[in-house]
């Protein structure tokens, strides 16, 4: 199981197509955070800290966290390309005819998912670091940095359990493809990158957060931006509130906000939903 693993991201790291559009979608909320997204946020900056380390602080923790998140999204769709075209060219084939129970055969996509969308995410997260401390001066704390690294892989297995489940039922590549779309297309919205989730309204605000995407992407704003948000507010309570629950650091449904151990509760509730509906699905996996 471990060469077949090996193999699945080998194949996905050679090949630089699949690479970049796995990241298109982190490409395009950084290119739309240059000309339009940055100066949209900066007005949710206290008026007296806007150019300072602190405000530059909150706006490019907000911005790097939804990436991180995104990416841990992206990555494993983008990854799982390789199922389907070796489902859809009977290349999987070749593999049952050896000695392999059928069953790692299949989880060692699954596996390989978890695997290069954690690692891409740390590479991810060390860049953004870099990019903060250029335009603020500051570091996550350690224990931050520890929690930010357990979410990533938290996150790259939830997505990665879910998107396994969901291509598991599709045999061409052109589905995959359509769907690959229609993720990187909405993404920015369902997690409140492209707009913030207060503008959305009541019942589509109430949806989302019911669901895996703004949850996860609230656990990391909370744990990313904890000290940016310490530093610019301080013992302004509620105007921080205003601005995390505006911004999709809390994640509300119906006047409800989780905890912090609520959405961790949540996320593996989503990981064994989800782990589950595949091990039902492995059962009657067909070539």
């Amino acid at each position: 199981m471990t060469a077949l693993i090996k193999r699945h991201i080998l194949c996905f790291l050679r090949d630089r197509w699949s690479v970049f559009f796995s990241f298109l979608s982190v490409l395009i909320i950084l290119m739309l955070f240059a000309f339009f997204l940055g100066a949209m946020h900066e007005t949710t900056v206290p008026e007296q800290l806007r150019g300072t380390n602190e405000g530059n602080h909150l706006i490019y923790s907000w911005l790097f966290s939804g990436v991180l998140m995104v990416a841990t999204v992206t990555v494993p769709l983008g990854f799982l390309h390789f199922m389907v075209k070796d489902r859809a060219t009977k290349s999987i084939n070749d593999f049952y005819v050896t000695p392999m129970p059928r069953t790692k055969i299949v989880l060692s996509y699954l596996v390989a998912s978890i695997v290069i969308s954690t690692a891409l995410g740390v590479i991810n997260l060390l860049v953004g670091q870099g990019v903060v401390y250029l335009n603020a001066g500051t570091f996550l704390p350690l224990f931050s940095f520890v929690q930010v690294l357990a979410l990533i892989v938290l996150s790259s297995t939830l997505f990665s359990a879910l998107f396994y489940f969901v291509t598991s039922y599709l045999k061409s590549l052109n589905a995959h493809g359509t769907l690959s779309t229609l993720v990187g297309t909405l993404i920015g919205f369902v997690t409140g990158v492209y707009v913030p989730v207060s503008n959305l309204g009541t019942t589509l605000n109430n949806i989302l957060a019911a669901l895996p995407p703004l949850q996860i992407a609230g656990l990391f704003r909370r744990i990313y931006m904890d000290k940016a948000l310490a530093d610019v507010f301080g013992d302004a309570t509620e105007p921080m509130t205003r601005y995390m629950e505006n911004m999709g650091v809390d994640v509300v449904v119906f006047n409800h906000t989780f905890t912090t151990l609520q959405l961790l509760m949540l996320s593996v509730f989503w990981i064994v939903l989800f782990i589950v509906l595949s091990i039902l699905r492995l059962r009657r996996f067909k070539i």
